[in-house]
């Protein structure tokens, strides 16, 4: 294997290995994936270990993490992120495969009230600053992507300080 990360963003392993010879003949490979993607990286990873018998060592944890690890010299093959700016910080630093950054995913927030709770097909944001409104719940958006989407829907529409 290369001694750089191979940076890849896709949304599916097996058609990332196909596209990608590095992973022939390589017993394990060893992907940084952002913890919001163990789900489904458990079932994309036991159809690729089936289809071409490498195994994929996969941690889970925070890509900003990530960031900092391999930065420092950590021997991921692959960073799947939640944020697309920290493989374009690697990818600035010369410390992955050239050409090889690609967006997997694209996040859409969602405004959610259990049944019972408030109508926000009606008011959408504005349905936040309601009295029977008592908790909000974002991803923190010191860390996630989300979190600070999130913030800046809410700011955006006027409400944040109303809400915070």
């Amino acid at each position: 294997m290369n001694t750089r990360l191979k940076l890849f963003l896709c949304a599916s392993l097996a058609l990332l290995f196909a596209a990608n010879s590095f992973a022939q003949g390589a017993q394990e490979v060893k992907v940084a994936a952002a913890a919001d993607l163990k789900f489904a990286m458990a079932e994309l990873s036991a159809q690729f270990e089936k289809q071409g018998g490498t195994k994929l060592q996969i941690t889970y944890g925070s890509s900003g993490n990530f960031l900092t690890q391999i930065q420092n010299g950590a021997p991921f093959d692959i960073f799947f992120s939640a944020d697309s700016d920290y493989p374009k910080k690697l990818d600035a630093a010369n410390l992955t495969e050239p050409n090889t950054l690609t967006q997997y995913a694209l996040g859409h927030l969602v405004l959610w009230s259990p049944a019972g709770g408030i109508d926000v097909s009606n008011e959408g944001w504005n349905s936040l600053t309601s009295d029977r409104v008592k908790k909000i719940a974002i991803a923190n958006p010191e860390h996630a992507p989300y979190g600070r989407a999130a913030v800046a829907a809410l700011k955006t529409a006027g409400i944040y300080d109303q809400v915070k």
